[in-house]
């Protein structure tokens, strides 16, 4: 099937009717549409990078580099996207990426994200810094293909936890993310003083999880006094999880 020529018609044909996209077409645009619906702190740290954020202008840069050439007069008529990949076949070589703390960017955050590849037959990689656990997202999926993104814990047991968790809801493959040994230097965040997780936002995987729970809680048992007494928090603001503080 062609989308591409189906997604045109289907616009130049509500144009007709005085319809246009709800949705830019334009990346840019879309970029910048959700910069300002989301709040300052949702979108730096979803846009931002680190340091001058000058990788990820490189990596733009390597991705403009690979041009598609046409492959003037040749039969095109039937076209097949579809490839094989660890014994599945998927209708495109495509994968929707995991991204930590989604509910930043939307309400129903990483269950909506599920849906969508679901929809589209693509795999959707659970990420380790969800905002809704595997689980939720799974049992939304049916059968379509999913994938886990796993950060190794400094707890190999919790490590384990995770694993089993994602082969049991159907993950196909792990995807072992190594780059936050340290939190990056990620000015946009700095400048604002804020980091998701201090305020229980894309720790579902973590809160969900009953070896991560037996954790904290052996903690807190270790480093609180008899008779400490719980400070209370300012009605306008979230206390941080357990786990951070």
């Amino acid at each position: 099937m062609n989308f591409g020529r189906e997604r045109q018609q289907e616009i130049y044909l509500g144009g007709l009717r005085g319809r246009k996209p709800a949705v830019p077409i334009s990346a840019q645009q879309l970029e910048e549409r959700a910069r300002k619906k989301m709040s300052r702190r949702g979108f730096a740290y979803i846009a931002g990078s680190a340091g001058l954020e000058s990788t990820a202008v490189a990596n733009r840069e390597s991705f403009e580099r690979r041009r598609i050439l046409p492959r003037i007069l040749r039969d095109v008529s039937s076209r097949d996207l579809s490839v094989e990949l660890f014994d599945r076949r998927l209708p495109a070589p495509f994968l929707l990426a995991p991204i930590g703390a989604l509910e930043m960017a939307h309400r129903e955050a990483d269950l909506a994200a599920a849906k969508a590849a679901a929809a589209e037959g693509i795999p959707a990689i659970f990420s380790n810094q969800a905002s809704v656990q595997m689980e939720t997202c799974a049992a939304a999926m049916g059968d379509a293909p999913r994938w886990f993104q796993l950060y190794w814990s400094t707890s190999d047991e919790l490590v384990e936890s995770l694993v089993g968790r994602a082969e049991a809801c159907g993950c196909e493959a792990i995807v072992v993310t190594l780059d936050t040994t340290m939190f990056g230097w990620r000015p946009r965040d700095l400048d604002l003083a804020f980091l998701p997780f201090v305020y229980a936002q894309g720790i579902a995987q973590y809160t969900s999880d009953p070896v991560f729970q037996r954790l904290v809680e052996e903690r807190d048992a270790r480093s609180m006094p008899v008779g400490r007494v719980t400070p209370t928090w300012p009605s306008r603001e979230r206390p941080p999880p357990k786990a951070c503080r």
